[in-house]
């Protein structure tokens, strides 16, 4: 049998060092993450400052080089594949696909949330209704589903448009909270004791983990790298000053919301527009703010309902999952049967996060959103171990090479690895951690446990089956 070389495919090479910082910015900026660490108070800005030193910065550092040395599409499932092999890199891909059905429900709740606010007091009890909320994310989930089976011609425009729903209210949010300063001066500052977390603050610090997650996706450059211009250079400078950008708005946004909301008052799915209200009393702004969060939050799960899955479809074209996830509609060329799946997958991590309940006490629609969020962080972080490990099993690039490498030689490589091993390790133990406010411990434990396993147990099978398919 002749085996043929795939083409070898010439990227055009139109992103600059603007374009990468941009891209990583409006790739890793989610506006759900500013209230969510602001519930751990005035503490959130230390937080957020260790999370920076201790995740984003080895991450930059490691992403830096893993993405000049191997400019091909791919990221993290490449540098996977190339220190431990392909079982390993298939599980970091089963990961970076899986974490999405979590992800999708979460996103929309969060979507949800913001739309109700819209009410006023009239609507506020709907947002906690289980089966109201159930109804209506699983309609929106798969809406937004079949459109994406229409092709992305569909919902391009949907896309671009919720880019406004990102940078609007952050703007907003410091106007807003600017204003209060300007009135109040320094009696809106906390003390400095209050920026560090107390004695019998354990709840707020499992948030620490939301915090670290919110830099992931830094990587993406390593996705692109072939389309770069000179990435040895514009990789770093670009991912650089993306990084200061991102840690500005995560950190300048939980400080504002801060300044107006005590952090026992703050509603996470709807803190920002509600310190926009107390800043400038106007139900009219805070309402304009969460239309424009509710449409940037359903625009970007669409687009990633729409990236998601390719994963699956490739891998089925590959033969590495079953052939049913690589068919194509016949008329719109899209991969319907892996779009529908991811979405009935989703539908179910709703349906059980809502109404699994291992003790008399019900699930609040708040909880089963902090164990959406924590399950797509939890299934996100496996793969990130692999790629703190990756410099450790790979010998740096030789010094006449030109590639940037991590700082500091050896001793660099071995900070870098060990520092963002360690903090995506701890990160995934305080998952565990009920938030603030959680009712029923053993619901939330059980959820935890219980979705994650079988996502595990479910990729082991996947293996096993690429496995009989590659001895044919």
């Amino acid at each position: 049998m002749i085996v043929r070389e795939a083409p070898k495919i010439e990227f055009l090479k139109s992103l600059g060092v603007r374009d990468v910082a941009l891209m990583v910015v409006i790739a890793v900026v989610s506006l759900r993450w500013i209230p969510r660490a602001a519930r751990a108070g005035w503490p959130a800005t230390s937080l957020w400052c260790l999370a920076a030193i201790c995740f984003f910065l080895p991450l930059a550092a490691v992403a830096v080089e893993l993405s000049a040395r191997y400019p091909e599409q791919g990221g993290t499932y490449v540098w996977a594949r190339e220190a431990f092999g392909p079982r390993h890199a298939f599980f970091c891909g089963w990961c970076l696909w899986l974490n999405e059905v979590f992800y999708f429900p979460s996103y929309l709740l969060f979507a949800l949330a913001n739309l109700l606010a819209l009410g006023g007091a009239s609507t506020a009890g709907l947002a906690k209704n289980r089966l109201f909320c159930t109804v209506i994310v699983l309609g929106l989930l798969w809406g937004l589903t079949a459109l994406n089976v229409l092709g992305l011609q569909v919902t391009k425009w949907f896309q671009n448009l919720g880019t406004l729903g990102i940078w609007v209210p952050v703007g907003l949010l410091f106007a807003a909270v600017a204003m209060v300063m300007a009135r109040s001066g320094a009696t809106a500052a906390p003390h400095l004791a209050e920026m560090f977390p107390q004695s019998g603050s354990l709840g707020s610090l499992g948030l620490w983990s939301s915090m670290c997650f919110a830099f992931s996706g830094m990587e993406i450059a390593g996705m692109v790298g072939q389309e770069i211009r000179n990435p040895r250079r514009t990789i770093p400078v670009g991912l650089g000053l993306g990084g200061a950008a991102i840690v500005l708005v995560y950190l300048g946004g939980s400080a504002a919301i801060l300044t107006v909301t005590p952090a026992a008052q703050i509603a996470e799915r709807t803190g920002i527009s509600d310190a926009i209200q107390a800043a400038t009393h106007s139900a009219q702004l805070a309402g304009m703010v969460s239309a424009l969060i509710a449409v940037a939050a359903i625009a970007t799960t669409s687009s990633w309902i729409a990236g998601s899955a390719r994963l699956p479809y490739a891998a089925a074209a590959e033969g590495r999952l079953p052939m049913i996830l690589a068919r194509v509609h016949p008329r719109f060329r899209t991969p319907h049967a892996a779009l529908i799946t991811q979405a009935a997958v989703a539908s179910g991590a709703l349906v059980v996060s809502m109404f699994l309940n291992v003790e008399n006490q019900s699930t609040t629609v708040e909880e089963a959103y902090d164990v959406l969020v924590n399950l797509t962080i939890l299934i996100y972080f496996i793969p990130y171990l692999y790629m703190f490990l990756v410099p450790l099993r790979l010998k740096a690039p030789a010094g006449d090479a030109g590639l940037p490498v991590i700082p500091f030689g050896w001793t660099g490589r071995v900070a870098a690895s060990m520092l963002g091993t360690l903090t995506t390790a701890v990160s995934i133990v305080l998952l565990f951690i009920p938030p603030p406010g959680t009712r029923s411990v053993w619901n939330f434990e059980s959820n935890l446990i219980l979705q994650s396993g079988l996502i595990f147990a479910a990729g082991v099978l996947m293996d096993r089956f690429r496995n009989r398919s590659d001895s044919r």
